[in-house]
């Protein structure tokens, strides 16, 4: 029997299958450990596997912008050549239309317009070739961050401490739906969303994101930032 949320399990694994190049063992043994045990138990339910897939994203977090950081620009264009590579030539033409005018592939893939002007197949041609990508750049560059331990070590400290920051004002902003039962809901909503945005298997939430969001409320509650 099925799994109730067999496709959302099949799309944590596959996020932990596809874990940046230099997060430790555990993190990864931990999270398949986290998996498995919710695949085998017909009971868990959607929010079990949300709690663990947060659980990974945040573990994850600090050593994919570490590594990100590290290998630099050369990594983000052979990622790049690689995916226009893997795609058939209409596609091709598409991404590199956009590309070129200086739209940030992870913007075209979380855009409506990707949804809009790339047909399913396309749509999942490029997703395909994201993953493809991801696992020829580990081979690549998986020595990077051991030849340069010292400054990996520097930047995994700096990115643990923005999350740290992007957590305290999504909980800063969350306060303040108790000061309003007008707008309690809808900033719920808003907190629920950037917390889901550390799930593994989600764009990261980002501080001036989060920061714009608490101007916003402020200023609709009639507060002083």
């Amino acid at each position: 029997m099925a799994h109730p949320f067999e496709s959302t399990l099949k799309e944590y694994q596959v996020a932990i299958d596809h874990l940046a190049a230099t997060v430790p063992p555990q993190v990864k043994k931990e999270a398949q450990q986290m998996h498995d045990a919710l695949l085998a138990n017909a009971n868990a339910t959607e929010e079990d596997i949300r709690a663990a897939m947060l659980k990974t994203g945040l573990a994850e977090y600090p050593h994919r912008h570490a590594y990100k950081e590290l290998v630099g620009n050369v990594s983000e264009a052979r990622r790049v050549e690689m995916i226009l590579e893997h795609v058939d030539e209409k596609v091709r033409g598409k991404l590199k239309t956009l590309l070129d005018s200086g739209v940030p592939l992870e913007e075209i893939t979380r855009s409506a317009m990707f949804e809009t002007d790339f047909s399913a197949d396309e749509r999942y041609q490029v997703e395909d070739a994201i993953l493809d990508a991801a696992d020829h750049l580990k081979e690549e560059f998986s020595d990077a961050a051991g030849q340069n331990k010292k400054e990996y070590e520097v930047l995994v400290k700096k990115w643990t401490e923005q999350e740290k920051k992007i957590e305290e004002k999504i909980a800063q902003l969350e306060t303040l739906k108790d000061k309003d039962a007008k707008w309690r809901d809808e900033i719920a909503r808003r907190v629920a969303r950037l917390r889901e945005g550390f799930l593994v298997t989600e764009p990261d939430p980002e501080l001036l994101e989060v920061e714009k969001e608490i101007e916003y409320w402020h200023g609709t509650l009639g507060e002083e930032v």
